[in-house]
């Protein structure tokens, strides 16, 4: 995969990666010539005997694979290069990996030494082919890897925590692996130190925020029902209209047969319960089953035998009534100006994360709900003014409109040496034999990239678009997002956070070449 400059032939980005069957498209991208194995240079198949008698012969010399500017960044010469081995992508050739532990058909390395045209660049190294008998010590040195090893003695082990995806999760901060991968965070609640958060006074319980003041299942906190017939009130359980809480149920004990009186006091056969005491009959009352109740004024027999009036209401002249400022919804007397899931109307329910407040549904604080999160549109670079309006790398938000960000940035001091360091390597991006005619380094990178056409896109991107981050196809490729073909670059790993805001920056501040 490559993405081109106008005029010129296609180059890949940010190099560490160039999928054209060329002599500079190479894994080992080595100029240098092979020496001949003295008497008691036999390998044996260890990965020392192998850098000392193979690689330090053929490969490591100065202009290749060597410890300074190495090429294609592949040093074999300096310790540690088991890692930059086994399990290693490769960083030219597209789903290439350099060593598959246990498996040397496998192993991109054996495959660039051993066929006269491997896949993907040439033979290595490019001279002449290595003897049978080193290609053999190599393959044997990966024949007995332990399959899923890693360098470091262990097996599958991940620079990152990446919950089974394909990018790295905070678990300190990702709402969908709050803490631990899968732990979702209720909408509108936020995740810090691992732990989700709900806005406002309301409290996450399982999956949704809630105003635990007043939720009559989770009254006071998470898992705390209220008795039937009660209400919650300020986070504590209260039975309304001078009933008692009998057994888990709001009664009336002057009238409740099974509990006359007292809780637990039943009334035997042929027995009504009137006025909190057991007799033969209701009297002036009415008798409702085995109860004697008057209809004008009880709440469990409102107007009529049966008909009980909503948790906390009042029975007035026989009509069932909420206190004022609360309306009854789904059998309770709600404070709809407060109760995000009745707000300023039964059954009305306010976006998770935001608050209920004098009948409307608002964010705490201010703000506006964006996707089920409470965000602050003047500063939030995701939502600049308005929900869904993102800033480019490089930009922030301020009084809702995106801007560049502030302070200066230097080509020469601050972007050029990422470019150096990434780019600019010997068989790389470097010189009169650049891969693909694309030279990064000092005095000839930002000639290469300002205002120069990205012919791998037909919609007129600039590889840098000076002050337009956001149209600039170098960070597009950075990012990997809104490709016009390939993959991000670098291929092999992710540019610093930091980095990509440095250059996104410079490109903000119109790309001076400063």
């Amino acid at each position: 995969m490559t993405f081109a400059k106008s005029g010129r032939r296609a180059f890949p980005w940010l190099v560490l990666v160039s999928l054209a069957a060329s002599a500079g498209a190479l894994v080992l991208a080595c100029s240098g010539t092979s020496t001949q194995p003295t008497p008691g240079d036999t390998c044996t198949p260890d990965l020392g005997s192998i850098q000392e008698t193979i690689f330090a012969r053929s490969c490591s010399q100065q202009g290749c694979h060597a410890s300074v500017e190495p090429a294609a960044f592949l040093d074999l010469a300096s310790a540690g290069v088991e890692q930059r081995l086994v399990e290693a992508p490769s960083g030219t050739c597209e789903n290439k990996v350099l060593v598959v532990p246990g498996k040397p058909e496998q192993s991109f390395l054996v495959e660039k030494m051993r066929l006269a045209m491997p896949g993907c660049g040439l033979r290595m190294p490019p001279t002449g082919a290595l003897p049978a008998a080193d290609i053999a010590c190599i393959e044997s040195w990966i024949a007995g890897l332990p399959e899923g090893s890693t360098p470091d003695g262990g097996t599958d082990a991940l620079p990152c925590e990446m919950c089974g995806g394909e990018n790295c999760v905070d678990l300190a901060t990702d709402p969908t692996n709050c803490g631990a991968c899968g732990k979702v965070c209720p909408p509108g609640a936020t995740c810090g130190g691992g732990a989700c958060a709900c806005s406002g006074a309301l409290t996450a319980c399982g999956d949704a925020c809630l105003d635990t003041s007043v939720d009559l299942a989770n009254c006071g906190g998470c898992d705390k029902p209220c008795p039937q017939g009660s209400l919650c009130a300020g986070g504590q359980c209260a039975c309304p209209g001078g009933l008692e809480a009998c057994n888990g149920q709001c009664v009336d004990t002057t009238s409740d047969p099974m509990n006359c009186g007292t809780c637990g006091t039943s009334c035997g056969a042929g027995k009504v319960c009137n006025g909190g005491a057991c007799l033969a009959s209701c009297g002036m009352l009415e008798t409702c089953g085995a109860s004697c109740v008057d209809t004008s004024t009880s709440v469990t027999n409102c107007g009529a035998c049966g008909n009980a009036c909503a948790a906390g209401a009042s029975c007035i002249a026989g009509m069932c009534t909420c206190p004022a400022g609360t309306s009854a919804c789904n059998g309770a007397c709600i404070n709809t100006t407060t109760d995000p899931a009745n707000c300023g109307a039964c059954g009305k329910v306010c976006a998770a994360g935001t608050t209920c407040l004098d009948g409307a549904c608002a964010c705490p604080g201010g703000g506006a709900s964006c996707g089920g999160t409470c965000v602050d549109t003047q500063t939030d670079p995701n939502n600049c003014g308005a929900c869904g309006n993102t800033c480019a790398a490089g930009q922030t938000c301020a009084g809702g409109t995106c801007t560049c960000g502030s302070g200066s940035v230097s080509f020469a001091v601050d972007v050029q040496p990422i470019f150096t360091t990434n780019c600019a390597s010997a068989g790389c991006h470097k010189g009169v034999n650049a891969q693909e005619g694309l030279d990064l380094s000092i005095g000839k990178a930002h000639a290469e990239l300002v205002n120069v056409a990205a012919t791998q896109c037909n919609d007129g991107r600039k590889l840098v678009l000076p002050g337009d981050p956001a149209q600039s196809y170098l960070i597009d490729k950075m990012m990997n997002i809104d490709l016009c073909s390939g993959s991000k670059m670098p291929k092999v790993g992710m540019l610093p956070s930091a980095q990509i805001t440095t250059v996104a920056n410079w490109i903000c501040a119109g790309a001076p070449n400063n």
